[in-house]
């Protein structure tokens, strides 16, 4: 039992410390994580529907830099003409749908959208064909709406967020996008697989 009086007699000067240290260090993350991501930008272009190919994916800054997971807010995969130039992609309201390519350009402007392409590997356009096919299948599923509490598990896909259709379309023809393979997956996640370039 001393050896107990005397651990807490050392250690009681610094119990209200101890607290508040941690407080205000997650404050200070917290604000310079604020001002690296605003102060940081990826590449966008100017989208139009004669530099897509079936295939690449639309990845969307909607806050300017700021998500809680990272810096692209949303992403969406290019279709082609399945029957008009469009995107499949995971919306709060629609679930997983197919939206016509100009009104997903057009939609929340002025927003940064930047392309990503799969790299030229053998089989690359029965790859392709393989997930649309498969993302096409997703539409009319519901939209994971866990994702919006910053939890986006791959885990389930009777409901999908925007990143999860993308990835298991990819993963149905054989590519796994996830460039660290967690149990969480995030736009960015994808944004930096080895497997994708710039158009």
């Amino acid at each position: 039992m001393s050896y107990l009086r005397v651990l807490r007699g050392i250690l009681s000067p610094f119990s209200n410390f101890v607290p508040r240290a941690v407080i205000v260090i997650l404050i200070l993350t917290a604000v310079v994580s604020i001002v690296i991501v605003r102060n940081m930008s990826l590449p966008a272009v100017a989208v139009q529907e004669e530099m897509l190919q079936p295939g690449d994916i639309l990845f969307v800054d909607i806050y300017k830099g700021w998500s809680h997971p990272g810096y692209w807010d949303h992403l969406a995969l290019y279709a082609g003409e399945q029957p008009y130039a469009g995107v499949i992609e995971a919306t709060y309201n629609l679930g997983v749908c197919y939206t016509p390519l100009p009104v997903f350009l057009e939609r929340g402007q002025p927003v940064d959208i930047t392309v990503r392409r799969l790299k030229d590997i053998p089989g690359r356009e029965e790859i392709i064909r393989k997930v649309i096919d498969y993302a096409m299948a997703q539409a009319g599923k519901p939209f994971d709406f866990t994702a919006t509490a910053t939890i986006p598990l791959k885990v389930n896909d009777e409901n999908l967020h925007c990143a999860e259709v993308i990835w298991r379309a990819y993963l149905a023809a054989g590519i796994d996008l996830d460039s660290n393979d967690g149990l969480f997956l995030f736009p960015d996640d994808i944004y930096y697989s080895p497997k994708l370039g710039p158009i």
